[in-house]
């Protein structure tokens, strides 16, 4: 009996992100510095059980709570998020949003992310994206047959030079009319934590408008880690400098900064993208998880969601400064390795620029961490669409998001003697 499978299918059962949990598997007793998860201890389950106890008491509220919602989602949470976002841009409501038909509500930032592509990008169009940049989008590109083209960052980010230098190249080799799309994690960027200044932001937004005349391109915005920022609030988003709210598209999720357990994501789109989106959401679902709105939306309403995430913020500023010290401590004394301090976020992503730690999976570093002093890593290798790049194999995220401070510590150390065996 022969099977059959599709393009998409077989793509699927090829992705990064299946190998590296399989990695988990097979490392069942490793202290992972891996995993991109959010820490245990500070999910808010007394307020979510208040919140669910309020709703289910109420009879109104608890059918409606429990009944299909709409494909764009709870309107009194897209209300809510509106008024929560013109607070986060320090901008009235008005001139944050043209319309609440804008926002729309889905299951996680991941399903807008892959809805939003779908809706712009066709097989052999070009998306731009950083370098490095989140592997679990690349991947979503490349299962719609999406051309990645890289553009080099530094330590604010994008750089705008190699925006337009990349576009100028693509023009000459007669590949403009194909490029679609940017995409940028602008807050604690997944995987080095870096936030773009307002003055990048304002420049790289400059360079697309310029080049609106030969090609208009889309910006989209992920905003995921937004919210996790530890001593001053970040700059205002790429949406709100879109005066036209035409080009730039943004998400946001509660996965990071509430419970991924709850699959609340959202994103604003320009009105040309409304019902393209729409309608394609409408065949995936009958609209994302509804009670889970109504639990959002009394969060948001009393204020307790603000509360828990300054909690979470000095949770996870301590987290990163254990992660930090550990590794100055005893890995930054080398003159090959290199890393920022966090400012935000859960990541902090090294590199060892000597010829003896190749960081890939297929190495003996990630095997020696793994095997033998039961850490693990995330491999530079995934986020990274073109492996040809020089850092590619010579760095790696480490997360603190999920593992307790003790275990941080002892888990760079574990790394710490793992990268110096292999230098030996």
């Amino acid at each position: 009996m022969t099977l059959l499978s599709s393009n998409r299918g077989q793509w699927a059962g090829r992705q990064q992100i299946g190998y590296l949990m399989q990695q988990g598997v097979d490392y069942p007793n490793c202290l992972s510095l891996a995993a991109g998860l959010v820490d245990y201890d500070t999910f808010p389950a007394d307020l979510v059980l208040q919140a669910t106890q309020k709703i289910l008491t109420d009879p109104a509220q608890a059918r409606a709570s429990l009944q299909y919602g709409t494909t764009p989602g709870s309107l009194e949470l897209r209300r809510l998020l509106l008024k929560h976002l013109a607070k986060l841009d320090g901008v009235s409501q008005e001139s944050e949003a043209g319309s609440i038909d804008q926002l729309l509500i889905t299951t996680g930032s991941q399903q807008f992310l892959d809805l939003v592509s779908q809706a712009i990008l066709n097989p052999g169009d070009i998306c731009l994206v950083t370098a490095p940049s989140y592997f679990v989008y690349l991947s979503t590109l490349e299962g719609i047959g999406v051309e990645l083209v890289s553009v080099a960052c530094d330590d604010q980010g994008i750089i705008p030079a190699s925006l337009q230098e990349t576009l100028e190249r693509l023009e000459q080799a007669g590949k403009l009319p194909l490029v679609k799309m940017l995409y940028l994690v602008s807050y604690f960027d997944n995987p080095r934590g870096i936030t773009m200044p307002l003055n990048r932001r304002q420049e790289v937004l400059e360079i697309l408008e310029r080049w609106s005349a030969k090609q208009f391109l889309y910006l989209l915005e992920d905003a995921a880690y937004r919210e996790l920022w530890f001593e001053e609030p970040p700059p205002q988003s790429i949406y709100s400098l879109d005066q036209s709210k035409e080009r730039v598209i943004y998400t946001q999720t509660f996965s990071k900064s509430l419970s991924p357990g709850l699959r609340t994501g959202f994103g604003l789109l320009p009105k040309a993208l409304v019902k393209p989106v729409t309608d394609l959401k409408s065949i995936h679902d009958f609209g994302s998880p509804h009670f889970a709105q109504f639990i959002v939306s009394e969060l948001l309403s009393s204020g307790q969601y603000d509360q828990h995430v300054q909690k979470l913020r000095d949770s996870y500023r301590e987290k990163s400064k254990v992660m930090w010290n550990a590794v100055s401590d005893s890995i930054l004394t080398s003159e090959h390795a290199h890393a920022q301090q966090p400012c935000g976020g859960l990541y902090v992503w090294l590199k060892l620029d000597d010829k003896a730690c190749d960081t890939r999976f297929s190495q003996r570093l990630f095997r020696e961490a793994a095997e033998k002093h039961h850490v693990m890593f995330v491999p530079g290798e995934l986020f990274y669409s073109d492996p040809s790049h020089p850092d590619a194999n010579h760095t790696m995220r480490l997360s603190y998001g999920v593992q307790p401070q003790p275990k941080l510590k002892e888990g760079i150390e574990r790394l710490a003697n793992a990268i110096a065996e292999v230098r030996k």
